[in-house]
């Protein structure tokens, strides 16, 4: 961590910390070799996912699954047990067309929740890492941060439709460890939103993260486990058809 100090000692510091920062690009490249190689990414652009996990307040368990192919297309479905009672939730991003139904009703969606939905689609495909590297996406160098008792690189993202969004990658390791944004609460007001990653497991040649956490305000809010996940080619087109 740099220490801010009067004077010209101060200017050496900064110089220096900019000069030794890795550049995004050898950052994001080394953590496409880390999740196991760009070939294996590409090899695989979709997948499926078995979850369960939890709304930490009020705590509300659930079970779900997870389809994605990329680009820009996403199913999450998720049942929670409320007061005893199953109540359950799908959601669908294909390209612009987003939606969701609660117990098999269409839900009506604010403009800032369909826009959450379609960048959701857009952060599925940042998870793959390799079009980091593309240029639609400019990256910046960030400050290294410690998250969860990990030294960390981060690069800040933009791009269209996009909201500015830092992730940061365990300098040991390569690892994809933290990503941090605004987001949505349930009540759609905007909130800092910090989700972190653990428990890596390689599967057909790919490292990928088994559970993260996600954290809203800087207060616990939900936690995710895979519990099984397949990297695909393809997934079928059907899933992600909006009516």
């Amino acid at each position: 961590m740099i220490r801010f100090v009067p004077g010209l000692l101060a200017m050496i510091f900064v110089a220096g910390s900019s000069a030794a920062r890795d550049k995004p690009e050898d950052v994001v490249k080394k953590a496409i070799t880390a999740h196991g190689g760009e070939a294996a990414l590409k090899k695989f652009p979709a997948g499926t996912s078995k979850i369960t996990g939890a709304v930490v307040e009020p705590k509300l368990p659930f079970t779900g699954s997870m389809a994605f192919s990329v680009p820009g297309k996403v199913r999450v479905e998720m049942v929670f047990e409320v007061a005893g009672q199953k109540a359950a939730t799908v959601q669908v991003i294909n390209g612009d067309k987003v939606s969701q139904t609660e117990n098999g009703k269409a839900s009506k969606l604010t403009v800032a929740a369909e826009d959450e939905l379609r960048e959701s689609a857009t952060i599925q495909e940042m998870a793959l890492l390799f079009p980091l590297l593309e240029k639609k996406y400019a990256l910046t160098a960030g400050k290294d941060e410690t998250i969860d008792e990990k030294e960390c690189a981060t690069i800040v993202v933009k791009a269209k439709g996009l909201k500015e969004t830092t992730l940061a990658f365990d300098k040991k390791t390569g690892y994809l460890a933290a990503m941090k944004r605004k987001g949505l609460n349930p009540t759609q007001q905007v909130v800092d939103e910090l989700t972190t990653f653990s428990d890596f497991k390689t599967i057909e040649g790919l490292v990928v993260p088994m559970k993260s956490k996600v954290a809203h305000d800087g207060k616990a809010f939900l936690e995710i486990t895979v519990t099984e996940y397949k990297p695909l080619a393809k997934v079928d087109d059907a899933l992600f058809e909006i009516k």
